[in-house]
Formats: structure tokens, sequence, C-alpha cells
């Protein structure tokens, strides 16, 4: 591919404003390996044939990335904080929220200085040529399918609870992938996110029952007779494998970073996005120090995942009801993501791309069936939630999220100096010293956290098949 270097004027220009009069006529009007150009600026589209993407304000991108967020990851926090104990969980919880506040700024940054990234696929073809990008866009599809398949999963729990397991479960996770596909029909962020207020809402509501209720309800609800009585601890030691899968369950609840290229992508001024960065960051970690703290200090070491089940059984119907419009919700907007890059590689540079004909509809709903179809699959390949959440922490979401922003910053700013230490290296000021330091150690940590949680998380689902759990994939619990 081309070389990705580029002047300061072009880092500053208004990429939204790209040239494209000498498109207009023909069908393909750039070439795919462009990245300093904008792909929805540079097609245009017939009048009444052209979908306008970028259309979204902050608040809308604040909004998406926080239904993205608060989502299934935090009905795991009262379980994560059992393992890691009290000062732990909120430790841990705290300073995972700081560094991907971070490593969020780097995306966008990143973004603004290659303004044809529209994924971490495109960002993968920057810093690596075709093959980075081919490794990334697998990465990326691989991690939006198995998300869609632990909502369909996550649906298949909740509608077994509220419906007394009337039907088999495995025909449950078939209804969610059908309504997830209908929501993911329109080819636009800004439709989804109108819904992803209603998302955010219910997932805090059904939560809110849940503690209110774990604290004023009967022990008995939780502590079988000659059991221990419920407690909770400052600290706890869970073995390896207890540590790693609670760390890697909030992880997992700070993933929304995969979508932020898509979403900047889809903004009228996608700097602002900082702001949208700042506001999910900031709900986020409240919300899941709370839900955790509370969660753990009233169901103490009888805290389940999801947290929803810790409680009676028409207390926990009523939780999952309303958790229900989230987990559906939820589930789209990371498929979005995946279908928006097997779109974009499939008609980037044409004007299918932005097209309102019926031919570019069904290859959009064609792709976003396939990805909740392959979902389903995999959830019923792997019916455990807190396994399946370590899963994809441990291989994908710790990269998206944390270790491909050190790799991003560091080809960002890949010093011009023959020597490292001198003017213009990695090490010419303190804070470019600091900085530099922060990527390598953020790849180094998702490079042990990737190890270590695939182990935890095998382990964890050899132990549910040993206790009898699920005898085997696409066993119909009712």
């Amino acid at each position: 591919m081309n070389n990705m270097t580029f002047t300061d004027e072009k880092k500053n220009a208004d990429f939204q404003g790209a040239d494209v009069e000498s498109a207009a006529a023909a069908d393909t009007v750039h070439t795919v390996d462009d990245m300093d150009i904008d792909p929805y600026a540079a097609v245009e589209g017939k009048e009444g044939d052209h979908i306008e993407y970028r259309t979204m304000g902050w608040l809308q991108a604040g909004a998406l990335i926080t239904a993205e967020t608060i989502a299934l990851g935090i009905l795991s926090f009262p379980s994560v904080f059992h393992r890691l104990g009290m000062f732990g969980g909120v430790f841990t919880t705290v300073a995972l929220a700081v560094l991907s506040w971070q490593t969020g700024y780097v995306l966008v940054q990143f973004k603004m200085n290659h303004p044809g990234v529209m994924n971490f696929a495109d960002a993968g073809r920057v810093i690596a040529g075709k093959w980075g990008g081919w490794i990334l866009g697998g990465g990326l599809i691989l991690k939006t399918t198995l998300i869609a398949g632990s909502h369909e999963l996550s649906g298949a729990i909740a509608l077994k609870s509220i419906s007394s397991n009337v039907i088999c479960s495995i025909a449950w996770a078939a209804i969610i992938g059908v309504l997830g596909f209908i929501l993911s029909v329109p080819r636009t962020f800004e439709k989804v996110s109108y819904i992803s207020f209603l998302s955010v809402g219910a997932i805090l509501t059904s939560c809110f029952i849940t503690l209110v209720a774990a604290g004023v309800q009967d022990p008995s609800v939780l502590v079988s007779p000659g059991e221990e009585p419920i407690r909770w601890h400052a600290f706890e030691n869970h073995g390896l494998d207890g540590t790693i899968g609670a760390f890697t369950n909030i992880i997992f609840a700070y993933g929304g970073h995969v979508a932020i290229f898509s979403f900047c992508s889809e903004m009228r001024n996608p700097k602002d996005f900082k702001k949208s960065l700042a506001l999910v960051q900031t709900l986020s970690t409240i919300a899941y120090v709370i839900v955790g703290a509370v969660g753990y200090r009233y169901m103490g070491q009888y805290a389940p995942s999801p947290a929803l089940s810790g409680t009676s059984k028409p207390v926990h119907i009523t939780a999952y009801a309303i958790a229900l419009i989230s987990i559906i919700i939820s589930g789209v907007v990371p498929a979005y993501v995946g279908g928006k890059w097997l779109y974009m590689t499939m008609f980037r540079g044409t004007k299918t791309l932005t097209s309102r004909g019926l031919r570019a509809w069904l290859y959009w709903a064609g792709i976003m069936a396939t990805i909740w179809i392959i979902g389903f699959i995999i959830a019923e390949l792997i019916p455990f939630f807190s396994q399946l959440l370590s899963i994809i922490s441990s291989i994908l979401t710790v990269w998206f999220t944390y270790g491909l922003s050190g790799v991003l910053w560091l080809y960002d700013n890949n010093p011009k100096a023959k020597k490292p230490w001198t003017m213009g290296g990695y090490f010419s000021s303190v804070k470019k010293a600091f900085l530099t330091l922060l990527s390598i150690f953020v790849i180094i940590m998702s490079t042990v956290i990737m190890v270590l949680g695939i182990y935890s998380a095998v382990k964890g689902i050899i132990d549910g098949y040993a206790q009898g759990d699920y005898s085997h994939p696409f066993a119909c619990a009712t």
C-alpha cells in the first residue's frame, strides 16, 4: 500500500470536505488503499439515492457507546468483586477505566490523523499493509459475532427466567437473534442512537431493582440450610483462575472501544467524540463500582453471574424483563460494527456504499443475517455466560481496548531521528517518554492477559461440563 505519512497540513484538514468532483461520474471513485480520504465523502450518489452517514453529534455518539459499554458486562460485577474483594474490585475497576479513557483518546487521535480509517481493519492496513488489515478485520468480525452470540445467550437466560422455562432455551436464543436482526436493518448509527438511551436506562433500572432487593431480602434466598452466612472481604484470593477471570470480565465491560472508529466516521465532527468518551467513561465507572460493591455487600460469596439471578423469583423475573430491552438493543451495536466492516470491504470506493437502492439493502440485510446466525451457533456451542465473556475479553477485547492503541500510538509517533532518545524520538520530552512507556505497557499487559485469560476460560468451560451444567453443545435447557 502507499506510504501513509502525511504533512501537518493534511492532519489539520477537514476530511469531510474531501474533493470528489472528479469522481462524480464513475462508480469506483477512489482506490481502497487511500486512507487519507473519508470514503463517505468520496462517494456521491444520485439525488435521492444517497444515504448521508455523517449525521451524529457527540451526544448521540455518546449514547451509542454508553449503550455498548453499560450492557452485559455490568451484570457480572458483583461476582467480579467477590473474586477480587471489595477494595480489589473498586481499585481494578477504576484503574482500568482510567487506562481505557487514555487508550480511547489515542484511537480518536489516530482517526483524525487518518481520515480514511473507518474501523480497526483500516487501522491495520495503515500500520501493516494488506495483511494487517485482514488480520484485524478478521478479529473485528469474530469479536462482533461472538458478542452477538453472547447477547442471544443472555436473552435466552432472561426469557427462560421470565417464562418459567416453558420452551427450550435454544428457541429463546433464536428469538433474540431474530429481534436483533430486525433492529439491525437500518444502515446508519444515527437510527440506533435513538434507542440507545432506552437501552442504558433499562439495564440500570434492572440493576437498581436487583440491588434494592438484595439489600432487603431474607438471606435464605441465597443461603441454603447448613451453608455459611453471606460475607464480604476487602480482599479475596480465588487463585489464578478466579482472579484472571474477574480481570477479563472488567475488560469486557470497557470493550466499547472496538466501535470508536465506526462511531467517529458517522459524526458531523469526529473530533467531538472526545466528549462522548468522557461521558461513557464517567457514567460506566460510577455504575460498575456501585453495582459491584453493593451487589457484593449483600450477596457476598453467593453473587451469581449474571447478578439478576441473585434475588427471589418475582424480583428477578421483573429485573430480567426490563434488562431484556438492553440485552437486545446493546447487541445490535457491535453487530453493526462487524457488518459495516464487511459492507465497507465489499463496496468501498463504489456508489453502492451509500446507495438507497434495493440491491444495497439486500446486501446489508444478508450480511447482518449471517452475523446473527453464526452468533446463535456460537452461543449454543459455549453455553456458559461468564466464560463466554472471558473468551471474548481474552482473545479480542483486551487488544481492541488496550493493546492496539499502544501499537497505533507508537506508529503515529514514530521518531524521525535515528536514535530514539534524541530530539524527535520517543523520549524527546517527559510527556512523550511517559506515553511511550504507557504504550509499551498496554501491549505487554494485553499479551499476558490474553494467554492467562484463555487458560482460565477454557478451564471454566471444562469444569462446567464436568459438573453437568450442560451435557453437550446445543443442550436444550427448559
